[in-house]
C-alpha cells in the first residue's frame, strides 16, 4: 500500500519533469495511481517542456523500434518463403495429378452423387490466375485436354469492363477468345458488402463438358481419400 510519503516523493519527481515511466521505475508506483494523484497538478511551462521532450524522444525511439522490427519480420518471412519454395523443385506427372485433383476437390464442381438424367462435367472456378494456370496445366498434361476443348465464363461486377476482363483472362490462359464469355452479375450476398473493385477481372469459371474427364478426376480424388498417409 502506497503511503503519504510515497505520494509526496512522487509529486516532487513530477515537478522536476519526471515521466510516469521514470517515477514508476524509481518508486514502483503504477501509472494509474500517478494519473489519479497528478490529475489536478499544475506544472510550470519549463517542466511541461521537459516532459514533452522526453515523450517525443520516447515516441521517436518507439517508431524506430517498430520500423526495425517490421523490417526484420519481413526479411524473416521472405527467407522462410524462399526456403520452402526451393523445397518443391520440379513436379513430376504424379505430383501434378495429385495437385490438380486436390484443387478440384476444393474449388471444382463436385456433384458426385449424380441424379438420374443429369450430365456430369468438369467445372472449376477461381479468381486467382496462378491457380487457374496450374489447373489448366493439370488438364493438359494429365488428362490430355487441349485448350480448344475448354470454354470459360467470366463473372464480373456490373461496374467493370467486359473487354478488359476478356483480354486479361485470354492473355493469362491462352484459351481462344471465342471460347470465353463475360457476364455481369451481382449476388445478393455480396451486394453492398464487398468493394466493387475487389476482383478487377472477375471470377474465371472453366467448364469442360466431358463425362469421362469428370470421373477421371473423381477417381483421383477417391485415390487420395483411400491412400495411406505415412
Amino acid at each position: 500500500m502506497k503511503t503519504r510519503a510515497d505520494r509526496q516523493e512522487a509529486l516532487k519527481l513530477r515537478m522536476k519533469g519526471k515521466t510516469y515511466g521514470e517515477i514508476r521505475a524509481t518508486l514502483s508506483i503504477p501509472k494509474s495511481t500517478q494519473s489519479y494523484w497528478f490529475k489536478n497538478l499544475e506544472l510550470s511551462t519549463e517542466t511541461q517542456k521537459i516532459i514533452l521532450g522526453k515523450q517525443s524522444k520516447g515516441l521517436a525511439a518507439l517508431q524506430v523500434f517498430n520500423t526495425e522490427r517490421t523490417n526484420s519480420i519481413q526479411k524473416e518471412n521472405k527467407k522462410i518463403r524462399e526456403y520452402y519454395e526451393k523445397e518443391i523443385g520440379d513436379l513430376n506427372k504424379r505430383e501434378l495429378a495429385l495437385i490438380g485433383a486436390s484443387l478440384y476437390w476444393g474449388e471444382g464442381y463436385k456433384n458426385f452423387n449424380q441424379k438420374r438424367g443429369s450430365y456430369p462435367y468438369v467445372g472449376f472456378a477461381n479468381s486467382d490466375p496462378q491457380m487457374i494456370l496450374i489447373f489448366i496445366c493439370f488438364l493438359e498434361r494429365i488428362l490430355n485436354i487441349k485448350k480448344e476443348a475448354m470454354r470459360a465464363d467470366v463473372i464480373i461486377q456490373p461496374n467493370l469492363s467486359p473487354s478488359n476482363a476478356l483480354d486479361y483472362w485470354r492473355d493469362i490462359t491462352k484459351i481462344p477468345k471465342e471460347k470465353i464469355a463475360v457476364y455481369k452479375a451481382l449476388s445478393r450476398a455480396s451486394q453492398g458488402k464487398r468493394p466493387k473493385n475487389l476482383l478487377p477481372y472477375g471470377t474465371f469459371q472453366l467448364k469442360i463438358s466431358q463425362r469421362q474427364e469428370f470421373f477421371k478426376i473423381r477417381g483421383l480424388i477417391d485415390g487420395i481419400i483411400k491412400a495411406n498417409v505415412k
